[in-house]
């Protein structure tokens, strides 16, 4: 019996790519989930792999450019290496131990090539989202750890918000460069709205049988009430905005995002609210 192709979950940050993990990693009844997350208890519990996937690729790759501080590539993209793709191969599929292999990592969209060099017969799954929530989200701490690190985004001379705008453009470009019958589309706002529909003709794409595991994925999208002064503000006051546009037009052309986000709701008096509520809820966890 032949091992189901490996999944691999792609996207500029803050698209939808922990949403994904969790609905395929519940509904896949043979699943090894890894991802680059940490705190996995806390954020994707169906992980259970006790490895963080960033670890694996800096630990086994060469990288352009190494940032000692952060102990992390200054530029998140590997160096193909035969031997690397090699030993990364043989590194994931003992961690699967003969399940099915599913990697939640939002950088892999840089480099597929590689993933493809590593798993010929490898799917996709790309996520994607409005990118005025998911820049907010990526902006939203002040510091760079939610960005995606790609060779453009890297510079330290654009604002904050124009190098996650960057990465949300680079991933939009990556997918349209290297999409295929390979790839499959999951639109956050589409699983939200929808997430039987949505997850049932995502996991009949990706041979993932009906069961218990399906009826669990489908609890795990929920909506939730935002905000988006902060983002609406940033975007107003940032001397790059016009450049902000363009890097996100094609993207936004192809899948009927606005170009500016001022049509979304969000007040001073909101934004403050919601901020005291996370606060509230981390204190209570």
């Amino acid at each position: 019996m032949t091992t189901p192709a490996p999944i691999f979950i792609v996207g500029c940050p803050r698209s939808g790519t922990l949403m994904m993990g969790r609905i395929l990693g519940s509904a896949c009844p043979d699943a090894c989930l890894v991802s680059e997350h940490v705190e996995k208890d806390r954020e994707i519990p169906e992980d259970e792999s006790g490895v963080e996937d960033h670890r694996l690729w800096w630990n086994t790759f060469q990288y352009p450019a190494w940032n000692h501080s952060t102990n992390s590539p200054s530029i998140d993209v590997p160096l193909y290496s035969e031997e690397a793709v090699a030993s990364l191969r043989e590194q994931y599929l003992k961690i699967a131990d003969g399940k099915r292999l599913i990697v939640k990592n939002p950088s892999h969209v840089l480099y597929p090539e590689i993933v493809r060099a590593m798993f010929p017969d490898v799917v996709f799954v790309y996520c994607v989202r409005n990118p005025w929530p998911t820049l907010q989200s990526m902006i939203r701490k002040g510091h760079e750890n939610f960005l995606l690190k790609s060779e453009r985004a890297a510079s330290p001379e654009n604002s904050l918000l124009m190098r996650a705008a960057i990465g949300w453009s680079d991933a939009h470009e990556s997918w349209a460069r290297h999409q295929d019958s390979g790839w499959i589309v999951a639109e956050y706002d589409q699983i939200v709205a929808s997430p039987q529909e949505s997850i049932d003709q995502l996991c009949d794409f990706l041979n993932i049988p009906p069961g218990e595991g399906r009826q669990r994925a489908y609890g795990v999208p929920r909506e939730a009430p935002h905000d988006y002064y902060l983002i609406k503000e940033t975007f107003r006051n940032d001397p790059q905005r016009f450049q902000i546009a363009q890097e996100l037009k094609a993207g936004c052309s192809h899948f009927g995002y606005p170009l500016d986000p001022f049509a979304l709701n969000g007040s001073l008096a909101g934004h403050v609210l919601g901020y005291l509520a996370r606060k509230v809820s981390r204190f209570a966890a």
